[in-house]
């Protein structure tokens, strides 16, 4: 029997390649609302990727919060974010990104010194996606200040 892969069927080869899952979500961090599965075309009007599901708040009028998920999985790919703190971790990964694809270091030696920068202790829990507003300024501030030795 061959059973569609959905975020209520995931497969778990899929499950077990993230190294780091978050829970999935129930309530929203920012209103306290409920955290429903969706579409992309429920927030975007068409599917953007192979794996079109996400997390968002039912309160969509209030704070419009809401996450994607890793392929093939129900493991969200961060924490719950608002509009602004979706912005700010496109700029916090627009500043940190060219660390590593510049091939100056590997992306795990970039997260290893972007978690000493930021004095988080283990390097496991240094996600951009899990960054609030403030901790994803302080990845633009030490990134844009990074000099190659």
């Amino acid at each position: 029997m061959n059973k569609e892969i959905t975020p209520w069927n995931p497969c778990q080869r899929a499950i077990a390649r993230v190294l780091n899952p978050l829970p999935a979500p129930k309530r929203c961090p920012d209103c306290g609302a409920k955290v429903e599965i969706v579409n992309h075309t429920a927030i975007y009007g068409k599917a953007y990727s192979e794996w079109p599901w996400a997390y968002r708040c039912t309160a969509t009028w209030k704070c419009d919060s809401r996450v994607g998920m890793h392929p093939q999985t129900n493991i969200p790919l961060g924490a719950l974010a608002n509009r602004e703190t979706r912005a700010a971790r496109m700029q916090a990964k627009d500043a940190f990104n060219p660390l590593w694809q510049s091939k100056r270091m590997t992306r795990s030696e970039a997260y290893a010194w972007l978690a000493k920068q930021l004095s988080i202790a283990k390097v496991e829990s240094c996600h951009i996606g899990w960054f609030d507003v403030k901790t994803c300024q302080r990845v633009v501030k030490v990134c844009r200040a990074y000099k190659p030795i």
